[in-house]
């Protein structure tokens, strides 16, 4: 069973995670879904908020993460939460650009590297808990 410290230690993990491969801004994670006892970690909704290193909101630069499993599998899409035109990662064993409108392949944005680094480091936090 997922208890309140644990799902706290995940958020915490998941801000953390931004603070290194977003750098300078410093961020906070928030649990956007309810989680069950039954089905706790099937998918998992997170907006990472986003603040300049003077402590002031940066909404533009927040962060909409999805976490979910596909079978014995740990994929996530990341993007940002306020600017949806932007091209969308999808990172599962490969990451994979998308257009966020209709989802066809698209090439790495400027953005891409971070992104890409934080998935990468996301992806290995929650396959230890998702397997």
């Amino acid at each position: 069973m997922h208890t309140h410290n644990s799902t706290e230690g995940l958020i915490a993990e998941v801000a953390k995670a931004a603070d290194l491969c977003m750098k300078p801004y410093v961020h906070s994670a928030f649990l956007e879904n309810k989680l069950d006892d039954d089905n706790d970690l099937d998918e998992l909704i997170f907006k990472i908020q986003c603040r300049n290193i003077d402590g002031e909101r940066e909404e533009s630069m927040d962060i909409e993460l999805e976490v979910y499993k596909s079978g014995k599998e740990v994929n996530m899409t990341i993007g940002w939460k306020s600017l949806i035109d932007r091209p969308i990662l999808w990172q599962g064993k490969h990451a994979v650009w998308m257009d966020s409108s209709s989802g066809v392949q698209c090439e790495t944005p400027l953005y891409g590297k971070e992104f890409e680094a934080l998935a990468r480091r996301l992806r290995t936090v929650f396959k230890a808990l998702l397997t």
